[in-house]
């Protein structure tokens, strides 16, 4: 089940791109007039099953993460944070998608022929507050938002802004839990904790 939501939230992500402006970590809001610029032909989304990210690693070589939504969904993106206390946010990839794009710069004026735009429906992570790194002696831990910060808890994302995967190890001492979310199609299949649960919190493995 898509949220009614989505669409409006999809054609935010998309007009902000085709703008050109600079993604700072806020989703844009733009009114149905601008909304109303975008089109995506034929109103179909092509969905994809992995995304392949080149990143260089710490001694200058190139690597490559594939991510799979069904397996490695993980992903880590810089921060847009004012207090940079820690550098990364962090995302599950729910989706990996394509749309082809026609837009019109103002009522006036013709529709550009089709762009494709490659996007990211992604479930976003947040860091919890408790003492962690070096001096703590402890894994950065995050945990997922709940239904009650929906707006923060789902986004898109250009597919340029991903750093590299991520590796999460669930704290298996904390107990999964079903309040954070309910059942949805945004949990992947056969996780260890449960279809209709999450695990309650998550280390970053260095």
């Amino acid at each position: 089940m898509l949220h009614k939501n989505f669409l409006p939230r999809l054609k935010d992500h998309l007009l902000a791109r085709l703008r050109n402006i600079a993604y700072s970590g806020d989703e844009h809001d733009f009114s149905d007039e601008d909304r109303n610029s975008v089109l995506i032909t034929d109103n179909k989304i092509f969905e994809h099953s992995i995304l392949r990210i080149n990143y260089t690693t710490y001694d200058l070589r190139r690597e490559q993460d594939t991510i799979n939504p069904r397996t490695r969904a993980d992903i880590m993106v810089l921060s847009h944070e004012d207090d940079r206390t820690h550098p990364y946010w962090y995302a599950r990839v729910i989706r990996i998608f394509h749309v082809n794009v026609e837009y019109r710069e103002h009522p006036a004026a013709l529709r550009t022929p089709p762009t494709r735009l490659d996007v990211l429906f992604v479930r976003w992570f947040c860091r919890d507050s408790s003492p962690a790194g070096w001096a703590a002696k402890r894994l950065q831990r995050l945990e997922f938002f709940d239904h009650e910060s929906l707006p923060d808890a789902f986004g898109f994302l250009d597919p340029d802004s991903v750093v590299r995967g991520v590796h999460l190890i669930p704290a298996f001492a904390h107990s999964p839990t079903d309040e954070l979310l309910g059942p949805t199609f945004a949990r992947r299949k056969g996780d260890s904790c449960g279809d209709d649960s999450d695990w309650r919190f998550y280390y970053v493995n260095m």
